[in-house]
């Protein structure tokens, strides 16, 4: 039994030396590099890390891993990586600039599209609103319209039937009836045009404010980490002094 004993203990410290050994060679890591700098990167799987680019992350993370990376001005990089925490990983990315032009097709197809895709995304809701309602109240109106005309064409057969037959009392009685669904009907007219009026006037502006409101990216300047924005208003003029730590 002692043997045994002193077999297993002798065995235990032989493994003890190489497990921390083989805890000790884990020493991957990601480091993560964007053009520009500055962004903010997520790393979402097992755990969630975050940091600025440039970034290195020192975690023993294991598997895959959803990676984003943000910057104002800028579209979002997503992509799945797999990390092993016995190897070093680099990534060097480049953001895509968001541009007026981008913007400006955007909300040609998509009204309020381009203002979410500029980070504008109350402007955006309210041009996508707009046009709901817009598209909405043409539904009700068109229908409105149809059924006057159709009235007012029915009154008109009506009325053309009695001219042939030379029935002039029915005439008289009919004649005003049809006054009337025409009236009507050219109103129900009238407000359907301002619906699309309404319409297209929402879809038309809301292209201009992409192309032309598109917001533009202040100059900053960053070096090492230190990062220095100017910005102004209508009364003062400022730079703004920050560090990446």
């Amino acid at each position: 039994m002692r043997v045994k004993k002193s077999i297993a203990v002798a065995l235990a410290l032989l493994l003890i030396p190489a497990c921390i050994t083989a805890q000790s060679g884990m020493t991957g890591d990601l480091t993560v590099r964007s053009d520009p700098q500055g962004a903010f990167v997520r790393l979402k799987g097992g755990a969630i890390v975050s940091g600025v680019t440039p970034a290195r992350f020192r975690h023993l993370l294991i598997g895959d891993y959803d990676l984003t990376l943000k910057k104002d001005g800028y579209e979002t990089y997503k992509t799945t990586i797999e990390l092993d925490p016995s190897k070093q990983m680099e990534m060097d990315i480049r953001l895509a600039p968001k541009t007026r032009f981008k913007t400006a097709v955007r909300s040609l197809f998509i009204p309020g599209w381009g203002q979410r895709y500029a980070d504008k995304k109350m402007k955006g809701f309210a041009f996508t609103s707009l046009t709901i309602f817009a598209g909405i109240g043409y539904l009700f109106a068109d229908d409105e319209w149809d059924y006057r005309y159709d009235e007012f064409a029915r009154l008109r057969d009506e009325f053309d039937s009695l001219s042939v037959a030379g029935n002039v009392e029915e005439l008289r009685r009919v004649y005003p009836d049809l006054v009337v669904a025409q009236e009507k009907a050219h109103d129900a007219e009238t407000v359907r045009r301002v619906v699309i009026g309404i319409g297209v006037g929402v879809w038309a502006l809301n292209v201009i404010d992409a192309l032309f409101f598109f917001p533009e990216q202040r100059g900053t300047f960053t070096v090492k980490g230190l990062s220095l924005t100017p910005s102004a208003d209508t009364e003062n003029v400022a730079l703004k002094l920050s560090m990446d730590f």
